[in-house]
């Protein structure tokens, strides 16, 4: 790494330029820390960049606040005088994703977004977010970006879905969607698992291409998982399945919840029993229920 430069720095957010080199590259990504981060110096897309030759500016946010505390006029005021003649490129997953939408059309960057999530957006009704206040503009209402954005993500996730089409579509019409059925809401994890995330990226990012890549499928534990999650309300059996397949494919905390629970709502006691024997003799953490879980099991006397 070349140069560290603090843009900004606030109680609510921190803006990082992060030099590639001795000198200023052509190329900047403008990269978001995700919900679950915090005000960072470093972050998502950084260590990417960064080995690519490109210039990062990591956005960051105080946990808990999706960037409310972040009006555009500031991150703009922040950003604007360092990528000035350059281009530019913001970048994020999830919430980072959404920030990649809302921030870059203040700046009239290039826009790469993967499965981009607002939690507390109100239309997606979830309920331990009804509390945080938006302060943000809808998407619609602010300044776009001239250039048409590229968003990752799998259709077959419900929010993620209703997201696109309800906050994107309606902001940029011509947004060129990559979908990517059954790689789950972490979508860019699946693709790196995949060994095809930094090919695809780096076209996008370098030669705005969208590449060839290979999709999930049967091969991959993501892939069972995702069908099972698509089946749970609709033919559980075929959902257990499912998560069986994606358990002998690879172990993951998410699944092996999936299946207790499954297994519980079925009351498959015996099987249920005996999966539990079988992750406690394997020592594996991958293979251990999530809180939420456990105290399912603790309610049917199963306790983990």
């Amino acid at each position: 790494m070349g140069r560290k430069h603090i843009l900004a720095d606030h109680a609510d957010y921190r803006i990082t330029l992060l030099q590639a080199g001795n000198a200023p590259a052509a190329r900047v990504v403008v990269s978001f820390g995700g919900q679950p981060s915090d005000l960072s110096d470093v972050g998502f897309g950084s260590s990417f960049a960064l080995e690519n030759g490109w210039d990062n500016i990591f956005v960051a946010q105080r946990h808990g606040t999706q960037y409310q505390g972040l009006s555009l006029q500031d991150f703009r005021a922040a950003v604007q005088p360092v990528i000035q003649g350059r281009d530019a490129i913001t970048y994020g997953a999830s919430l980072g994703g959404y920030c990649a939408l809302y921030y870059g059309g203040v700046i009239d960057a290039r826009i790469l977004a993967a499965a981009p999530m607002l939690p507390a957006w109100k239309p997606l009704r979830i309920r331990r977010y009804a509390d945080l206040e938006i302060r943000h503009l809808e998407l619609a209402q602010a300044p776009r970006s001239s250039r048409s954005p590229v968003v990752l993500f799998d259709p077959e996730r419900r929010q993620d879905h209703f997201l696109v089409n309800r906050m994107v579509r309606p902001a940029y019409p011509d947004v060129r969607l990559v979908r990517i059925p059954f790689a789950g809401h972490t979508v860019l994890l699946t693709l790196a698992e995949m060994r095809c995330l930094k090919p695809l990226i780096r076209g996008i990012i370098e030669r705005d291409e969208i590449v060839p890549f290979q999709h999930p499928d049967p091969r991959h534990s993501v892939w069972h998982m995702e069908n099972a999650r698509k089946l749970m309300r609709t033919d559980r059996d075929q959902a257990i399945r499912h998560l069986e397949a994606s358990l002998a494919i690879k172990p993951s905390k998410q699944a092996f919840s999936m299946l207790v629970s499954a297994l519980l709502g079925e009351r498959r006691t015996d099987d249920l029993r005996r999966l539990l024997d079988q992750s406690k003799a394997a020592g594996d953490k991958a293979l251990t229920p999530v809180p939420a879980v456990q105290r399912e099991l603790a309610a049917a006397g199963l306790p983990f």
